[in-house]
């Protein structure tokens, strides 16, 4: 994969005559995927292309029964992400495996570049989310209401298939465990946040649809040398509603406390970046009870995750699910 051979032909494209002598691994991170990053040698010195680039896949160890989860991300920075202002690594080459469905992404080495990758539990200001909030607004407003959204099959809802993912009765084991201890019984029962999430299907599919990204924790986040927020790791983008973006990013990046403080402050920015990036935005009420209710979506996904580092869990179920619990988002969905 990283052989000078296949990598000239992958970078040919993008950098015409491009011929790599040498590959060094300079670091190999396994998480839901791999990455690895390596540094490029040219043979041909006149060459623009990027000195450090890394590689993401599902190639490693138990990772290749899971290959196709690559597929969505792929085919953001194959189809969409160049008509997009916000920042996203630079892509320079897609491949999907016809036989497999194993997806692979080759970009620019960030790190190398001066950028700095967050964590899924790195500390999280209200300024820090207003510039996040930014990004989103014009994620959202790219493509607001557009229909040709809906020709993209792999851009379908996510939630439907999410609730497939696990057992009610599997659920209800994960909400009585530790991940969610210290949560009222009202938001810890299986059976209602099940009936939440499908009516918040069914009210995301009367919203406005746009593009959403899906995840946006802060472990999905870099800076910039600035300390400008970039985004990474698409592979829950799909076509829905902007409020499943706001309330998870809102909800899982802050402190509860600090969440309960800042957030009509941080909702109301984001509808006034919408405004700016030429988006009519929701009326505040509408926007409101939308951001209210879809909170929900973060605590479900949470609720139901398996394959992440059980603390990571936990903090993301307990600062969503007290969200949840603090604004009555089951009430108000009439489970």
């Amino acid at each position: 994969m990283l052989s000078p051979d296949w990598l000239s032909a992958a970078l040919s494209p993008r950098f015409p005559g491009v011929e790599v002598a040498s590959t060094t691994v300079t670091e190999t991170l396994q998480t839901m995927a791999t990455k690895v990053r390596f540094d490029v040698e040219y043979a041909n010195a006149t060459v623009e292309a990027p000195p450090a680039l890394c590689v993401k896949s599902y190639f490693g160890v138990g990772q290749r029964y899971r290959a196709t989860a690559g597929l969505g991300e792929t085919k953001f920075y194959r189809e969409l992400a160049s008509t997009l202002s916000v920042r996203v690594p630079l892509c320079l080459y897609t491949g999907i495996d016809s036989d497999t469905g194993n997806a692979l992404i080759v970009m620019e080495d960030l790190v190398a570049s001066g950028h700095t990758f967050l964590t899924a539990l790195s500390p999280y200001t209200v300024e820090q989310a207003a510039a996040t909030l930014d990004q989103l607004a014009q994620l959202h407003a790219r493509y607001w209401g557009d229909e040709s959204l809906a020709s993209f099959s792999w851009l379908r809802p996510k939630l439907t298939s999410i609730t497939s993912y696990i057992t009610p009765e599997v659920l209800q084991e994960h909400l009585d465990g530790s991940r969610a201890e210290g949560l009222p019984d009202a938001v810890r029962r299986a059976d209602r946040l099940n009936r939440a999430v499908l009516r918040v299907v069914e009210r995301s599919a009367n919203d406005v649809a746009c593009l959403v990204h899906g995840d946006a924790h802060a472990g999905n986040l870099y800076e910039t040398p600035d300390g400008l927020p970039g985004l990474v790791d698409w592979q829950v983008i799909q076509r829905s509603s902007w409020a499943l973006d706001v309330s998870y990013h809102i909800g899982a990046v802050l402190d509860p406390e600090l969440r309960a403080v800042a957030e009509r402050d941080l909702l109301a920015h984001y509808l006034d970046r919408l405004a700016a990036y030429g988006v009519k935005p929701p009326s505040w009420d509408e926007a409101w009870f939308n951001y209210r209710t879809a909170l929900v979506y973060g605590y479900y996904m949470w609720a139901v995750s398996r394959l992440v580092d059980p603390p990571v869990i936990t903090e993301f179920v307990t600062r969503l699910g007290t969200a949840v619990a603090q604004h009555g988002t089951l009430d108000l969905l009439g489970t």
